[in-house]
């Protein structure tokens, strides 16, 4: 193809720095027959006059001959290369040694080629488009892993964000795990312990996958750690939450959400749902539904959410809450693992240790996912209320009153 005209958007720019005018003149019949794209050809005769171009124009691909009035050797190659940007450089050299063609390789440029009887229109038509492919795949990879690394800290700093649960509330015991699918996890889990004694326990699942949901998870949970205060039930505290999300989410995204209070004296629990059920266990193995009529966070700023109380929340109850990652699982697509195959797991486990029974949960998703991939995140919160301790009988020496109104003769 011939030479594009300059305002040509899809035509690649070629910087031509050869300071002989012969070889100039061969190499741009050479692209001009070799080449199968449009192209820009611009020129320069020095080193200065390259490193002047590149200051002012965005170049694909660089001929780049090594000897110039101003420069000679790697030192010309090295002096371009620092400000070449994204530009693929191809070494012309009138020299035909091996080691600085390896020198200059290793040190970044994309091919090396001489000039002489084999510098033909096909040979440099077909490098220019290696060198350019080659420089692309290159960039890509660059950038993948710049993108993984800032991934890789992002997920460091979001796992720092779920709460440490070693040591554990007064009269209660929590236990909660995240397993994210990828780098960027959309679920949430927290527990908040309130300045009155109180304790909330929240599970989140943002809609999609990627860093989006991931950023929308953690202001998530900012807002639910500051808009939480004490004196509000959990259906208020979601009211706050949903007005400050579906602004920001402008119905691209949606939270769903379950938030449960248990009071300082860990003997009355309500909650707010927003799309996300939670389960209630008893010793027994009795199970209740804990849900609502509210859609998920994000929706519409307008939603009322509505708090609900438990009616029965006794010592050695189970609040269960997990997300659809785990219900979700699948190795084929086609069959789910389900919410009731999990809960009945819960249930069947319900007298181990909590971390047991996050530990057979999430195991039994793992066995129903196979070897597939994992889709989703999963997560899952745990929060038992200890039995109350029975008082250990009375071994002192009685007291006087004490022996008197017994029956006992010696008395």
């Amino acid at each position: 193809m011939s030479e594009a005209d300059a305002s040509e958007p899809d035509a690649i720019t070629i910087l031509l720095v050869e300071d002989s005018p012969t070889a100039r003149m061969h190499a741009q019949v050479c692209l001009r027959a070799g080449l199968e794209s449009d192209y820009r050809l611009l020129h320069a005769d020095s080193l200065a006059g390259t490193l002047e171009v590149l200051d002012k124009q965005t170049i694909n691909v660089i001929l780049l001959d090594l000897n110039l009035p101003d420069s000679s050797g790697l030192d010309t190659f090295y002096a371009v290369k620092k400000v070449s940007g994204d530009a693929a450089v191809v070494i012309v050299s009138g020299e035909s040694d091996e080691r600085l063609a390896v020198s200059a390789v290793r040190s970044g440029a994309q091919d090396y080629i001489v000039k002489g009887p084999q510098f033909t229109a096909s040979v440099l038509g077909r490098t220019v488009r290696f060198a350019l492919e080659r420089n692309a795949r290159l960039l890509m990879e660059t950038e993948l892993r710049t993108v993984r690394s800032e991934l890789e800290i992002a997920d460091a700093i979001q796992q720092m964000l779920y709460p440490r649960l070693e040591n554990q509330f007064s009269g209660v015991v929590v236990a909660g795990r995240c397993q994210p699918a990828t780098l960027s996890c959309g679920d949430y889990f927290d527990v908040i312990p309130q300045s009155d004694g109180a304790l909330l326990v929240a599970i989140g699942d943002v809609s999609g996958h990627g860093i989006g949901p991931a950023m929308m998870m953690v202001e998530t949970r900012a807002a639910l750690r500051v808009l939480a205060e004490p004196e509000l039930s959990p259906g208020e505290v979601l009211n706050r939450v949903n007005r400050l999300l579906a602004r920001d989410m402008q119905q691209h995204l949606f939270v769903t959400l379950f938030l449960a209070k248990l009071d300082a004296d860990r003997r009355q629990l309500s909650y707010a749902c927003a799309g996300h059920p939670g389960y209630l266990i008893s010793p027994s193995g009795t199970l209740g539904v804990l849900e609502g009529d509210n859609p998920p966070l994000g929706i519409t700023m307008f939603e009322t959410f509505a708090t609900y109380p438990v009616s029965s929340f006794r010592p050695g109850d189970t609040l269960a809450l997990f997300t659809d990652g785990i219900s979700e699982a699948t190795s084929d697509h086609e069959t789910f693992l389900g919410e009731a195959e999990a809960v009945a797991e819960i249930v069947r486990l319900r007298h181990q240790p909590a971390e047991a029974i996050l530990d057979g949960l999430f195991a039994l998703a793992d066995h129903f996912n196979g070897d597939a991939v994992p889709q989703d995140d999963r997560t899952a919160v745990l929060l038992q209320t200890l039995p109350v301790p029975i008082p250990a009988p009375h071994v002192g020496p009685r007291t006087a009153s004490e022996a008197a109104s017994s029956d006992d003769p010696t008395a």
